[in-house]
């Protein structure tokens, strides 16, 4: 960092000069303790601007250095305050807050900073600060039963250092050791817990955080939770698992199932239940409430039936394929159809296994159907395949000039037939027609080729290639490339040369540089532009397009940095 330092001369009587010498060798003998603040005189430019009216200062900076290092540690902003009598104060707590090594001494300085760069002040008076206070609290997450009771916690502190402890929950008490100093120990008591969950509640002791953890009344253990039962029903039991002391009830919610014996217990338990016969051709769930817990008891169907394939797919053609069903020997099941292509040629009923055989009318369509039979009470879903489409294209070879243009690709297919068009060259750009149906045209644009050779590119229309070859376009040489306007700004020429009948264009790509004449021509020709004054605090770079090249433009500052301010002092 580059300090610029400033020279003062003053005229002040022999007698005062030496009181100042000695007061100050009195109040910088020692670093300045815990400091909270920083005052220092502004900058002489903090309301003075530059010609465009932008403020030479638009803020400060305080840079943090231990003493004697050449590089600060800390740079701090601290906007643009206003001045009071001639002095800015700014509150150092929240910089200081964490960092402050103990006994560690610093300096500072405070930065102008503008558009124009930054100016540092002289370094301040040294400062340091003293010993913080720590604290350690153990244990930090105890435990405690349900029964609750008495315990503590340990503090370790430094001597000197205070702390208090407090309740955030009413079932924890603090008995003794609501505050102290240095080491001690809180005390706390724990109501009894009579949920049947566990709870937690929080201490705050020295500032930190005490989770204290209870465990539940009563908790538990319920098996099987999830039985099955037979279409014929019968007998069967859960098994409850709890403390000696801990109450539980068993209840039915479906009508179907009936708690023979251990509607209630203490302690661990067996629960009967006896499940009736299911004559329904769906399978059945039901739930019992045993100790609090859902037992859910699912029973099987009178019948069952299995039918396979359930998606059978067809070929546009058509034809006749079948359906195998299996089912117990006395399963009575039927076929139907609902769609009219789908015929059932045999099979529309049964018992037990058997065979579904059904037919498929041939499909004309150009697009996919699907219809569904239902089987034995199940969905069979046939998907019929469209009748293939074919396509034409035209043309599927192009030989575009070297600059290129706008050419067309014709599609010829049946009704209902889509396609795509895509290209497969960056040069190459489908305009319009990228996806069809039936009949359509694919529009596409060539892009000047601005190389040497013959290029060779493809659209990929309906699934067929369509071939493009370029040959090369004209070429341009632009001069000069580079320049470097003054910081005022002015009017400047490029100059273009090409081959008869090559056409190009010229655009600025930047707002402060604005193309006056030239803006396009034919073989050789001028550009003329003009380039605006750089009233921003760096050198900026701009760029022209002329003819296909880059024009490069870097344009230097004009903006003057500002003065330093001084007499940074850091004050308790």
């Amino acid at each position: 960092m580059l300090r610029r330092r400033s020279t003062c001369v003053w005229l002040v009587p022999v007698s005062a000069f030496i009181v100042f010498a000695l007061s100050s060798s009195i109040a910088f003998a020692q670093p300045t303790l815990n400091p909270t603040q920083a005052q220092f005189t502004p900058s002489a430019d903090h309301n003075n601007t530059m010609p465009d009216g932008t403020p030479i200062v638009s803020s400060y900076r305080l840079d943090l250095f231990l003493q004697g290092a050449s590089a600060p540690f800390q740079s701090n902003p601290l906007g643009k305050p206003t001045p009071v009598n001639g002095t800015i104060t700014v509150d150092l707590t929240s910089i200081f807050a964490g960092w402050p090594v103990p006994g560690t001494i610093y300096v500072a300085d405070v930065a102008a900073v503008g558009p124009g760069g930054s100016a540092p002040s002289a370094l301040s008076n040294t400062f340091q600060f003293g010993t913080a206070c720590s604290f350690t609290v153990s244990p930090l997450n105890p435990s405690a039963t349900a029964a609750g009771g008495a315990a503590s916690l340990g503090v370790t502190a430094g001597t000197g250092c205070a702390w208090t402890a407090t309740s955030s929950a009413t079932w924890i008490t603090i008995s003794s050791g609501g505050s102290g100093s240095g080491n001690g120990t809180v005390n706390y008591t724990v109501a009894a817990n009579t949920a049947t969950t566990s709870r937690t509640g929080t201490l705050t002791v020295a500032g930190q955080t005490v989770t204290v953890t209870q465990a539940a009344a009563c908790s538990f253990t319920v098996s099987p939770l999830n039985p099955s039962a037979t279409a014929a029903g019968g007998a069967a039991s859960i098994g409850v698992t709890a403390g000696s002391t801990c109450n539980w009830t068993a209840t039915s919610s479906a009508t179907w199932i009936t708690i023979s014996s251990g509607g209630s217990g203490t302690g661990n338990g067996t629960v009967n239940y006896t499940v009736a016969a299911n004559t329904a051709t769906t399978s059945r769930t039901g739930t019992l409430t045993v100790a609090g817990q859902t037992v859910t008891v699912t029973q099987a169907a009178a019948c069952s039936f299995t039918v396979s394939p359930l998606n059978p797919s067809a070929t546009a053609a058509g034809g006749a394929a079948s359906i195998g069903v299996t089912a117990g020997s006395t399963c009575n099941w039927t076929a139907t159809s609902s769609a009219t292509w789908i015929t059932i040629s045999s099979g529309g009923s049964g018992t037990g296994n058997g065979t579904v055989n059904y037919t498929v009318a041939a499909n004309t369509a150009t697009t996919s159907r699907t219809g569904t039979l239902t089987v034995a009470g199940q969905t069979v879903t046939v998907t019929q395949a469209g009748a293939p489409c074919t396509f034409g294209v035209s043309p599927t070879t192009a030989t575009p000039g070297g600059n290129g243009g706008a050419l067309t690709v014709t599609v010829t297919a049946q009704a209902g037939c889509n396609w795509t068009a895509t290209s497969g060259a960056s040069w190459l750009t489908i305009t319009s027609g990228a996806s069809g149906s039936g009949n359509g045209t694919v529009n596409y644009t060539v892009a000047v080729n601005p190389a040497s050779t013959t290029r060779t590119g493809a659209l990929t229309v309906a699934g067929t290639a369509v071939s493009v070859t370029q040959d090369p376009a004209c070429t341009f040489t632009v001069s000069p490339l580079t320049a470097t306007p003054p910081a005022a700004g002015g009017a400047a020429t490029l100059t273009v040369t090409s081959g008869s009948g090559c056409g190009w264009t010229a655009v600025s790509n930047n707002t402060w540089i604005t193309v006056t004449s030239g803006a396009s021509g034919t073989a050789n020709g001028t550009v003329g532009y003009n380039v605006a004054a750089n009233s921003t605090s760096s050198s900026r770079t701009g760029t022209l397009t002329v003819a296909g090249k880059t024009v490069t433009l870097t344009q230097p500052t004009s903006l003057t940095a500002p003065t330093a301010p001084s007499g940074l002092q850091i004050k308790p």
